[in-house]
């Protein structure tokens, strides 16, 4: 199969109708309105990413308006054959010396099943997702390319020495060594249809010259990774980092089946095992891939940067400034960049931008286990790009009343001074309902609020805020009230909750006298 020619895209089309397949071809220059159809969200941020990954490669614009013609209406055939002519054996899965994303003559202790390429489907964090049954035993070839992809450029390594991927979210340090591996986040721009979707996250010419040093390499299936090799990460181009494959994988060849277990379309030949096998080498600070945020901190007077990625049960939102807001780092302050494709439609859409459609989705892992997979739509109103200290400010705010909640149940339960605790985890749960209720609060206000004058959405989202923190509060300490004892200290830790909710209030609610609020 050949990524480029063939029909493996697995779509339906827009409003709604039945489930086929396209090609790449079809995608681009054609007029119809499509979405993707794949039973796991984290298929199908990773199929809009090849398919964004694949767009960049062969068509990268040479302009800013060219982009935006590209976006508006479809590319010409002629355009696309004469676009793929260079790269015509780079995406051929069953190619016989460089199939795509995979390394000819693996030489691997046993034989693993294809459902390993899909990230906690069948391990012992099985029950955090909903998965049907067999989904990975049977996956076409469109299905397996996306596999590979995921496996490679999103997903947690394999574990047991095996390399992870190239936005590894660790302070890499000079030698590329750090702590713990995590998982990246990945912030896309979602169109109206899939078409859109992927234009709106190919960057034109300009944004790209970070990577012209090495703007001739190869992928990693065509021109490997050399044993041993210490790479800086500067010297990795465009096209090499987008499709980093850090691991020799192999896919056994196809058998006859029916169907794809995963996308359920019909197909003659599916994967069912693939063969893999550890290989070292090195990779020198960090690589600024184009599809994720990154933090920085000052480190002795020298800027280390790494991934944003998901270590707690916090929601993504809580999140949310460091995918739109830019902060430079200073000696006591975080700087954070957002991924450049979200600061590339600043001037995609201009001053009469329409709503920003944030695609945010990644994995939540320990070392190789998955625990979670997130993938969320924000929509974020007109003026998000000009007022970024806004959606700041909101973000802050849901997290005090998270904060003020939690404070006051941590109280609660360990007691304090001479006043008796539960001696029960009762903050923990209360963290966990408050982000599971408050999320459509947080996500309505950022879908309505007026950038210019905030205030009033802001209000409403205070409100509701407190009501869920208070409600939680009397729900979370109700069955301990037959305990005398815990009467005063429930006194205690209800006066500190309402003291905390106060401090989150506008100034002049407070009794300020200026009439001025904590709003920008």
């Amino acid at each position: 199969m050949n990524l480029l020619i063939e029909e493996w895209i697995p779509v339906r089309p827009l409003p709604t109708g039945a489930m086929k397949k396209i090609s790449l071809k079809q995608l681009l220059c054609g007029n119809e309105a499509w979405e993707l159809c794949l039973p796991r969200d984290d298929m199908e941020l990773s199929a809009v990413q090849l398919l964004i990954c694949m767009t960049q490669v062969l068509l990268t614009p040479k302009s800013l308006d060219e982009l935006k013609r590209r976006i508006a209406k479809p590319l010409t055939e002629s355009d696309y054959d004469a676009a793929i002519k260079p790269f015509s054996d780079w995406f051929q899965m069953d190619h016989p010396t460089q199939p795509f994303m995979q390394v000819r003559g693996v030489i691997a202790d046993k034989i693993t099943p294809i459902d390993k390429l899909m990230p906690g489907l069948n391990d012992s964090t099985n029950g955090c997702f909903v998965n049907e049954r067999e989904l990975g035993e049977y996956l076409c070839g469109g299905c397996a390319a996306i596999a590979l992809f995921n496996r490679a450029a999103c997903s947690p390594s394999f574990g047991g020495g095996f390399k992870s991927n190239l936005r590894d979210s660790r302070w890499p340090g000079k030698d590329g060594k750090g702590g713990l591996s995590g998982s990246p986040v990945t912030t896309l721009i979602q169109g109206d249809h899939l078409r859109r979707s992927v234009w709106l996250n190919v960057l034109e010419e300009s944004n790209t010259k970070t990577f012209q040093e090495a703007s001739a390499q190869k992928p990693c299936w065509i021109e490997p990774i050399v044993a041993g090799e210490i790479i800086p990460a500067q010297k990795i181009g465009l096209a090499r980092g987008l499709f980093w494959q850090p691991g020799h994988i192999e896919l056994l060849p196809p058998v006859a089946a029916t169907a794809c277990s995963c996308c359920g379309c019909k197909t003659d030949l599916a994967y069912t095992a693939f063969k893999k096998a550890k290989f070292k080498y090195t990779v020198t600070n960090i690589w600024p891939h184009p599809h994720s945020p990154r933090i920085m901190i000052n480190k002795n007077g020298e800027v280390e940067e790494k991934f944003v990625s998901f270590t707690t049960i916090a929601p993504s939102w809580t999140q949310l400034s460091r995918f739109v807001v830019q902060q430079q780092v200073s000696d006591k302050t975080e700087g954070q960049q957002p991924s450049a494709v979200i600061n590339q439609v600043r001037n995609v859409y201009g001053v009469n931008a329409a709503k920003l459609h944030l695609m945010v989705g990644g994995y939540r892992n320990n070392q190789a286990s998955v625990l979670e997979r997130r993938h969320d739509v924000f929509t974020l109103n007109l003026g998000w790009d000009s007022k970024t200290e806004v959606v700041q400010y909101l973000v802050s705010l849901g997290r005090g009343y998270r904060a003020a909640l939690y404070k006051a149940l941590y109280v609660f339960v360990s007691g304090i001074k001479d006043v008796k605790g539960a001696g029960v985890k009762l903050h923990q749960e209360g963290e966990a309902q408050f982000y599971r209720r408050s999320e459509p609060t947080i996500e309505n206000a950022l879908a309505r609020i007026d950038f210019t004058a905030p205030e009033i959405e802001l209000g409403r989202m205070r409100k509701s805020l407190k009501q869920i923190a208070g409600d939680l509060f009397e729900e979370s300490t109700q069955p301990y009230l037959r305990d005398p004892e815990l009467i005063r200290t429930l006194a205690v830790s209800r006066r500190i909750l309402h003291k905390h909710l106060k401090n989150l209030e506008p100034l002049q609610d407070k009794g300020g006298d200026n009439g001025t609020t904590e709003a920008p």
